[in-house]
């Protein structure tokens, strides 16, 4: 007697039925690891969506705060300007806004006479910038010519070189001040750098009337 065959419809993919009574008797088996995983995978979510929240809110936040300073830095209120800064610090410091916000501070001294070479340190660590950070060196080493530390202003403004934007007017400040250190040689070879150099008249006649 022939035996019946068992009637199995065209469309029907047992491989894939397999895999799925497969899938489904691994998660009975393991039904607690599966659901801490799903517990894990909500949390991680959660916890990226309050933090892009939480960023937003901070961004928010910090932009008013700023737009305040900006404010009273533009109406030459330097004192509140500074005491909004203080507050800035204080309440936003992992705000990308603080680096603007320690600018104007520094800006506030400069304004008052009063900035000090190594307070620049604090804005250039929080910029990425390597052409803004050669600007603010140069800045540094003109304060210290200012306060006629010129073996300082020539050892910062070695750090220039001519990969920046600025490496004519750091070169120029190097020559004044070996200048002042009575290093003639040296000062002459400098402004005659500068000369041959700088693609504007400006350098170029500074240097030709130091070499």
């Amino acid at each position: 007697m022939e035996k019946k065959k068992v009637p199995i419809e065209k469309d029907v993919d047992i491989e894939f039925e397999y895999k799925v009574y497969m899938f489904y008797d691994f998660i009975k088996k393991n039904i607690k690891l599966v659901v801490s995983g799903v517990v894990i995978l909500f949390l991680i979510i959660a916890t990226y969506f309050y933090y892009r929240h939480s960023q937003e809110v901070l961004l928010n936040n910090s932009s008013v705060a700023l737009y305040k300073i900006q404010k009273a830095f533009s109406s030459k209120k330097f004192d509140e300007a500074q005491k909004l800064i203080n507050q800035f610090k204080e309440k936003y410091p992992d705000s990308p806004f603080i680096k603007v916000a320690i600018a104007h501070e520094i800006l506030i001294k400069k304004e008052k006479n009063s900035i000090k070479p190594e307070e620049l340190n604090k804005l250039q660590v929080r910029i990425n910038s390597k052409q803004i950070n050669a600007g603010l060196t140069e800045f540094r080493a003109y304060l210290y010519y200012k306060n006629k530390d010129y073996s300082k202003a020539v050892g910062i403004t070695q750090n220039i070189d001519q990969r920046y934007y600025n490496y004519i007017s750091a070169l120029t400040l190097k020559g004044f001040s070996l200048k002042h250190l009575g290093k003639e040689k040296e000062y002459r070879n400098t402004f005659n750098q500068v000369f041959q150099l700088s693609k504007y008249d400006y350098f170029k006649l500074l240097a030709k009337e130091n070499m």
